[in-house]
């Protein structure tokens, strides 16, 4: 059995006679061309985003290390170092302790504007460890053994070295969240981008209904997979007939491929519209693919409307026998 794709629905359910005349001779104008080219930045700009939360991930992960790390250095280093007097013993720990209250509050303030919940969380626990640092730094002081100062201070230079990483770290992890955020902001994305349809990308394929696509992409929001499909040039008042067809296909491949499906997202510019995907749409698609397959085996396809608009915007009117316009 031949594969149909999503996109093929799309033009079949706009028109058989154009998606017949694609099948051959597919006619690339100025608007097409265009829409290509900002599918390629589309792709370009989704892939940033899930490369810049990476790198904030790892970031975030080695703070707590770097943290982690400079606080026993330092501990060693104060309890080698023999101090008689428990007043400079308060005065060192609560010197040590002052850049964990720092970091902590930085982490606060950075939790309390970051939009992502994920980010959120990383932040919080960021704040919750380095304050229960602090003051177990700051409270508490156990003196085990007394070495010469050298050895102290080797430790103690140690630790320096680790806090500046750790803030080194810090930086760069906010910075890659900002941009990433930044870049979500741009593209009005929510959810997890679990998928990116752009070049070298998997082809989603259905066996059992002959059906194959690439979404543009897919978030994950509350456990559920949500196709996105960009569409440039005009906006139209509401989504068209043809483009829910082609939404509803790429759930359907989600679907088969294992995904729970519930909607879909059409989006024209800075309009979204969610599309549910439901049994009688699937009906629908399927029954289109179906009647697309006749038509193969015919060889007899005709123009299905008498819209002159229709013809005027279809990118194969100048090679259809059949048009309007």
């Amino acid at each position: 059995m031949a594969f149909v794709s999503a996109s093929e629905v799309e033009k079949y359910a706009y028109c058989p006679l154009s998606w017949w005349l694609s099948r051959n001779a597919e006619v690339m104008t100025p608007a097409l061309e265009e829409g290509r080219m900002e599918h390629e930045s589309l792709a370009e700009n989704l892939s940033e985003i899930i490369d810049h939360e990476l790198k904030a991930n790892i970031w975030e992960r080695a703070i707590t290390w770097f943290a982690v790390t400079a606080t026993v250095l330092a501990l060693i280093g104060v309890v080698l170092k023999p101090v008689e007097n428990p007043e400079e013993w308060r005065k060192i720990l609560g010197v040590l302790s002052i850049p964990w209250i720092i970091a902590g509050l930085i982490a606060l303030y950075s939790s309390a504007s970051a939009r992502e919940e994920r980010n959120r969380a990383k932040y919080e626990q960021i704040t919750i460890l380095t304050a229960i640092i602090a003051m177990i730094t700051a409270l508490n002081a156990v003196t085990i053994l007394g070495i010469e100062p050298r050895s102290a201070l080797i430790y103690e230079f140690l630790a320096l070295l680790w806090l500046i990483a750790a803030n080194i770290a810090l930086y760069l992890s906010l910075r890659a969240s900002h941009i990433a955020a930044r870049k979500r902001k741009e593209q009005l994305i929510r959810g997890k981008i679990i998928y990116i349809g752009g070049k070298g990308s998997k082809l989603l394929k259905s066996e059992r209904y002959g059906l194959a696509g690439k979404p543009d992409y897919v978030i994950e929001v509350d456990g559920e997979a949500v196709p996105v499909e960009v569409k440039t040039g005009r906006k139209p008042r509401g989504p068209l007939f043809s483009h829910i067809l082609r939404v509803g296909a790429y759930c359907l491949l989600l679907e088969e491929n294992g995904a729970k499906v519930s909607h879909g997202i059409l989006k024209y510019d800075d309009v979204e519209y969610e599309i549910e995907y439901d049994e009688e749409l699937k009906k629908l698609i399927l029954a289109k693919i179906e009647e697309m397959r006749n038509l193969v085996r015919t060889g007899v396809v005709h123009r299905n409307h008498h819209r002159v608009g229709k013809c005027t915007s279809c990118s194969r009117r100048t090679i259809c026998p059949e048009k309007l316009a």
